[in-house]
């Protein structure tokens, strides 16, 4: 429901360039005597071409749902943490995701750009609060030896929306408009809300349907008690100065500011560089979603099987799957980068595997390094992590729409570039200052444990080292 503007500004904007064509043969007609011909189509072009979004709007409205995402993350992670309500605030966020969806044509063609734009900053707060919620909610339903496989099958439904959004949205644009996006993004978003209030619980003590045993065995788990939580101390200061917690911001901003550049454009790059027809747009956008998908339930279990073998410590583990998923990805978006649009297959088959790559740092590398530092405090380590990385989706936007304001291949040859540079960087950051191993601070202490430590009565410091 975020990333159906991608194609649906491909579907308008296509539509205007086809009229504008049809309107330029037409002028010539007229004055051959053809007026009736100039004049239907010039209704009609007058009709698309309010929906013609040029560069600049495009940037920044790709970018304005990432406003909203940042704005509340620390507030969610707080949430979560604090109350651990997951199932509310998923259900909350996608029911407003779904509302807004149905409103985007509405807002879009009636009120402008500049409402619109407020309402893809709502999209974000709302996306924030659905998915953000969902990864301290998991930490309840998994083991740490089954942790990978878990995460991975939970999140492919992100990976598997995105993937199925470019084909269907390139359909409906051919078969009903660009309106028609936005729509069954809407009707999407309510079957999801539908689902979470009915399945989702917030953990293994609520459900209903888990027997006794496998009930015991998952709380036996869980890196918190709910009593514990709410008496528990916030280690701010450490958390604030740990440099492997700030190795997997600056690391996931970088590693961000592609995939999510990479996410957004492609269906603009397509249009304007391969000249795809939208349905094609919409398949060939979909290929390195749909590889990506495929990795990601393969290497979760993947990463489990190396870890749990004890043959290399956590850290160097998940250092070897993320030089995997930036280096060569990065090489990858440099080879791009050199190819004209003659070999347009080919740079289609690059940026699919360079893409499909990333599930290696997603999956074992730095993606899920937070759980490892600090497990107690997940929900909030996300929301600093996710407030300040998740930046680059406001701001990526924007640079892509000013390097390309012509859309041609050597505007967009230098994005490549950057989108390379940016692998690079992600991976250097982690390699050098990233770490796996738990945090000495990483476990909840609870504030009765810390009087007794400050009174002197009792020396229990060792069980939280």
């Amino acid at each position: 429901m975020t990333i159906n503007l991608s194609m649906a500004i491909v579907c308008m904007n296509k539509r205007s360039k086809q009229l504008n064509r049809t309107d330029e043969i037409n002028s010539t007609n007229s004055s051959s005597g053809y007026f009736g011909l100039n004049s239907t189509c010039s209704d009609d072009l007058t009709t698309e071409k309010e929906m013609y979004l040029d560069k600049p709007a495009q940037g920044m409205l790709l970018g304005a749902v990432y406003y909203g995402v940042v704005a509340v993350q620390l507030l969610v992670g707080w949430l979560c943490d604090k109350f651990g309500k997951y199932k509310l605030q998923m259900a909350l966020g996608s029911s407003v995701l779904a509302i807004a969806s149905f409103a985007s044509p509405v807002i879009l063609e009636n009120a402008g750009v500049p409402y619109y734009f407020a309402l893809r900053i709502v999209k974000g707060v709302a996306m924030s609060f659905a998915l953000s919620s969902m990864l301290p909610m998991l930490t309840r339903w998994t083991t740490t030896q089954e942790q990978g496989l878990l995460m991975g099958i939970a999140s492919a439904g992100i990976g598997l929306a995105n993937s199925v959004t470019y084909p269907i949205s390139g359909l409906l644009c051919q078969h009903g408009g660009w309106k028609a996006i936005f729509y069954f993004g809407g009707g999407c978003g309510m079957v999801a809300s539908f689902l979470i209030v009915c399945l989702v619980y917030d953990g293994p003590a609520k459900h209903p349907r888990v027997d006794a045993e496998e009930k015991q065995y998952l709380l036996s788990f869980q890196f918190q008690s709910q009593t514990s939580k709410k008496r528990r101390v916030i280690p701010w200061a450490k958390m604030l100065r740990s440099a492997p917690v700030w190795s997997v911001v600056v690391t996931n901003f970088f590693f961000f500011a592609v995939v999510k550049g990479i996410v957004l454009n492609l269906p603009i790059f397509v249009r304007d560089v391969l000249d795809f027809t939208v349905t094609e747009n919409g398949i060939f956008s979909a290929m390195p979603l749909i590889a990506a998908l495929l990795l990601h339930l393969l290497i979760g279990p993947f990463f489990d099987y190396i870890r749990n073998h004890n043959k290399y410590t956590p850290t160097t583990v998940r250092k070897i799957f993320h030089v995997v998923g930036t280096l060569m990805p990065g090489a990858l978006m440099f080879v791009s980068s050199q190819l004209s649009s003659e070999y347009k297959y080919f740079i289609i088959s690059l940026i699919t595997i360079s893409y499909s790559l990333t599930e290696f740092a997603v999956m074992g590398g730095f993606g899920y390094a937070m759980i490892d530092l600090a497990p107690d405090y997940i929900g909030i380590l996300q929301g600093i992590n996710k407030t300040i990385s998740l930046a680059p989706g406001f701001i990526t936007p924007l640079i892509v729409s000013a390097l390309t304001p012509h859309g041609s291949s050597e505007e967009w040859k230098h994005v490549f570039i950057l989108f390379g540079a940016l692998y690079v960087l992600s991976c250097l950051v982690f390699v050098t200052c990233g770490s796996a191993q738990q945090q000495s601070w990483g476990k909840a202490i609870k504030k009765d444990t810390v009087s007794v430590l400050i009174s002197g009565s009792s020396k229990p410091r060792n069980n939280f080292a």
